[in-house]
């Protein structure tokens, strides 16, 4: 009854009602002018108790947090699914019944609040001034009364005056949005010409998020699941790859060729091999029938270090010199996919491209012209002159509305490893222009332990020839991902992309992650295997900054119980989806070898958890059969990047249909949702795509779908086929019916649209619809419609509202019924009573015969109608009822 008669005015009126009847009874039964008399006083009466008898204000609280997986839910469980984080600074307001403020107060840090309300309630709560990039979410409730501590409404809320916990409230971000268990892509390198022996060999690979098992299973083939994958883009329609995108708004990949030597480009955009294009072709492919669908050219990218007849010793040192030097690097979208990042290493430029076409939007920006500092002040050889063939840039990262490159100072020319630096930069997205100062920088001569018994896994300078040793360790700064406000730094070992696994140029490869951890553009490297007061690694291992590492896991043990067999075995990739617990970093022999001893010269995943650093979970892409005669490279860097193909961020649109009892064009607190009303959604085109029916609080929402809607009479209307970013739709209330004698709308015109006189966020409590005659699509009549544009990927709206109130004119309603015994005999003189919405307050008494009368009672109200006797008992003895016509044989019977 609370959300139909809720307000602090209407329950004083129930209680001063349930004190009259029992102080007058015996007087009223026995006396009709007495009767009158008290109901003639009976206004003046309720105005006193209703002030003497309101209750004191209730404390409303809540957490309004970030929905990673836009479920509306408060995940907290973690695994390899998001842990939703509270959001700070989000305005929490409370307004009464009168509109009047009666309180506000922000989120804290970890998205709680709690706010006192002043005055009288029942209010409405609203939340207001969302951080930058952030929208509501989807609901997982209606947004009356709070909720669990798991749910979560919309960005208006009503509560009544009480204390009312859990009235949550769910943001998403649309470039942090990701479903539960997506789609994953990497590239797998395939030796010889892309039209050789291994040509019908599949480069990209799909697999699930939740693929492989726990690290510590000791069921080897649980590491291999799933075996099959669906992408079977193959060596001869792309080549070797790295990088690889993935453009959510058209679902297609983007994937982009890299010089790895030994390992054969793609055919271009021409389609012939070993022409100037190929180094820099970029292929846009269908992940679900595996096509290229296009190829695109980057400027400058022209050098082909191949030789096209020998790719077992692949042009020797020329080839050597142009890993890491020549072809594509990192690549990344901005948050619409309107513009493709790309860079260049042979030019060293950031280019940005349309991905619809390929062409250059502006101009590229060269890293040549960065001076590299060095924290401390002494210089290097990277900052000018001839110098700059040391400053080599390669990762790209886009976050939050800037791009972020990662560059190397490769320290080519002083070989001296103490000059081995890692820079971030920031970039404009549109005018390309560079943050002269770095973002930060570290310093890469930390010790690492081995890459091999006996070989030494120190990072060393670059060096342009082919090298003897067995482990020759070079850095290149291929991956950048930031994790709530921390960094994280893949390194991968350029020797491992200028060398094969096997035979007289084999290598043993050894790559890195690093992290650093504080607040966005403030971190510290971590050090001894503890990064911003978290970690669990042993320390003093003399293996990574500090004599210890963070993400401790990432070697392969020699036996069971023995020593590492190889110390670094990352390959440089890394992964972070927003919300998870885990970066995903490709490496060798993925297998713990103290589970599978011959689980060597493969090539996979782990995953390394972001708060202890240890490793949680690992699958393996390939099983390299120690490595001769394999199309794979075996431990010599046998994957590229990684992509997880996120969809774009699912949007609803709806929210609430009420009675505006005073007309004025306000949601205000206390009045009543209208239930049973049917909302049609048009596209364009006028055909309807969606039906909901508005629930017992008047809510009703319309969400994207990919099957009809099984469901059409709730009050979720599933769009089949999803509802369109950008796009035009029109929300209709066109049921002819619902206007008919006892239906939710009977009686009811439309309210004042667009009524900005209150105060709080006007569009979120006002009324949006205008009345339009003969819409087309429609049946005839005069209807209610909001036009809608929805907005882009992610951009919720719970604003689209429409309120009806009665006309002052409407005829009223006669209300009457009978009171009797359960054996059928009417009972006389029961009083009875009934009280309107504004507090008015009407008695009679039951005939001789039980029969009782009231005329002319406003309709389109709720009313409460009770009962008082002496000598009998009713269960119940109130009633709620709204009036939208005569309400006749309302009946009652005694329980005696």
């Amino acid at each position: 009854m609370s959300k139909l008669f809720g307000n602090a005015r209407q329950r004083a009126v129930l209680l001063t009602f349930a004190l009259f009847l029992t102080v007058t009874a015996v007087v009223l039964r026995s006396d009709e002018s007495h009767a009158q008399k008290f109901e003639s006083q009976s206004d003046d009466l309720v105005n006193v108790l209703t002030d003497n008898m309101a209750p004191e204000a209730g404390t409303i609280s809540g957490r309004v947090y970030m929905d990673y997986n836009g479920n509306g839910t408060y995940d907290t469980a973690g695994g390899l699914n998001s842990v939703d984080t509270g959001v700070g600074t989000v305005t929490v307001s409370a307004f009464d019944a009168a509109g009047a403020a009666r309180g506000t107060t922000t989120s804290a840090a970890d998205g709680t609040f709690s706010l006192a309300a002043t005055g009288s309630g029942p209010y409405r709560i609203e939340f207001t001034t969302l951080p930058s990039g952030y929208t509501p979410s989807a609901r997982s409730t209606d947004s009356v009364l709070g909720g669990t501590a798991t749910d979560s409404g919309s960005t208006v809320q009503f509560v009544n005056n009480v204390n009312t916990p859990n009235v949550n409230l769910a943001l998403t971000r649309a470039d942090d949005y990701c479903q539960d268990n997506p789609t994953v892509v990497v590239s797998r390198y395939a030796q010889g010409a892309s039209n050789g022996t291994y040509a019908n060999n599949a480069v990209l690979y799909d697999f699930p998020y939740n693929s492989g098992t726990t690290y510590t299973d000791t069921t080897v083939a649980n590491y291999d699941s799933p075996l099959t994958h669906s992408l079977t883009t193959t060596a001869a329609t792309i080549g070797t790859i790295y990088s690889i995108a993935y453009n959510s708004s058209n679902n297609r990949l983007y994937a982009a060729s890299y010089f790895k030597r030994h390992s054969g480009f793609g055919p271009g955009a021409d389609g012939i091999l070993n022409n100037t294009d190929d180094a820099g072709a970029i292929y846009v492919v269908n992940p679900t029938t595996s096509a290229v669908t296009a190829t695109y050219t980057l400027p400058n990218a022209t050098t082909n270090s191949h030789d096209p007849l020998d790719y077992a010793t692949d042009n020797a040192d020329t080839g050597w010199n142009a890993t890491g030097k020549t072809s594509i690097g990192g690549m990344d979208f901005n948050d619409d996919f309107s513009r493709l990042f790309v860079m260049n290493l042979q030019d060293r430029s950031l280019y940005a491209l349309n991905p619809a076409t390929g062409a250059s939007l502006g101009n590229s920006v060269s890293v040549t012209t960065l001076t590299l500092p060095t924290p401390g002040g002494s210089a290097t050889n990277c900052s000018t002159g001839t110098a700059n063939t040391n400053k080599r840039p390669f990762a790209v990262k886009y976050y939050r509305g800037s791009v972020y490159i990662g560059v190397l100072c490769t320290a080519e020319t002083s070989q001296n490893a103490a000059n081995l630096y890692a820079y971030i930069f920031q970039v404009d997205p549109t005018t390309l222009a560079i943050n002269a100062t770095p973002l930060w920088s570290t310093q890469l001569n930390y010790t690492r332990g081995l890459a091999d018994p006996g070989q030494d896994a120190e990072w060393r300078p670059w060096v342009t020839t082919v090298q003897a040793n067995f482990a020759f360790p070079q850095p290149m700064f291929t991956s950048i991902e930031f994790e709530n406000g921390n960094l994280i730094m893949g390194l991968r070992d350029r020797t491992g992309d200028s060398a094969l696994d096997a035979g007289p140029d084999s290598k043993r490869t050894a790559g890195d992650t690093l992290r650093a951890c504080g607040t966005f553009g403030s971190w510290t490297l971590e050090s001894n295997g503890r990064c911003g007061g978290t970690g669990t690694a042993p320390q003093t291992t003399g293996q990574g900054p500090g004599s210890g590492e963070f993400y401790h896991q990432d070697d392969f043990c020699l036996t069971p119980n023995g020593g590492n067999y190889h110390d670094e075995v990352n390959w440089g990739s890394l992964m972070y989806i927003a919300g998870r617990q885990h970066v995903v970093t490709t490496l060798l022999d993925p297998i713990n070898r103290a589970i599978d001893s011959g689980a060597t010269f493969d090539g996979g995943l782990r995953y390394f958890n972001n708060n202890t650093g240890s490793t949680d979970r690992a699958y393996r892409i390939y099983n390299g059969l120690g490595g001769v005669g394999q199309p794979d490279f075996g431990k010599a860097n046998g994957l590229g990047a990684l992509s997880s193909m996120c969809a774009a961020a699912p949007i609803e649109i709806g929210n609430r249909v009420w009675k505006d009892t005073n007309n004025n064009g306000v949601q205000d607190p206390g009045e009543p949702g209208i239930a049973g009303v049917q909302v049609h959604l048009y596209n364009s085109s006028n055909v309807v795509v969606g039906t909901a029916v508005t629930d017992a609080n008047g809510e009703y929402y319309f969400v994207g779908s990919t099957v009809a809607d099984p469901t059409p009479t709730d009050s979720i209307g599933q769009v089949n086929g999803g509802l369109g970013f950008s796009t035009t739709y029109q929300i209709r209330f066109d049921r002819v019916s619902d206007r008919n004698s006892g239906q939710p709308l009977n009686g009811m015109s439309l309210t004042t649209k667009d009524v900005t006189a209150q105060l709080g966020n006007d569009d979120s409590s006002d009324s949006d619809a205008s009345n339009v005659t003969n819409p087309t699509g429609s049946p005839a009549g005069i209807f209610p419609v909001i036009p809608v544009t929805t907005g882009t990927a992610g951009s919720n709206n719970h604003t689209y509202d429409v309120g009806f109130f009665v006309p002052a004119s409407a005829a009223g309603a006669n209300v009457s019924g009978r009171v009797s015994l359960a054996a059928g005999n009417g009972i006389r003189n029961v009083q009875v009573a009934l009280v309107e919405a504004d507090g008015t307050l009407h008695v009679t008494k039951t005939s001789s015969f039980g029969y009782y009368r009231f005329e002319d009672i406003p309709a389109g109200q709720t009313v409460v109608i009770s009962l008082s006797a002496k000598r009998y008992t009713f269960n119940p003895s109130t009633r709620v009822v709204t009036l939208t016509d005569d309400l006749a044989d309302f009946d009652w019977v005694s329980e005696d």
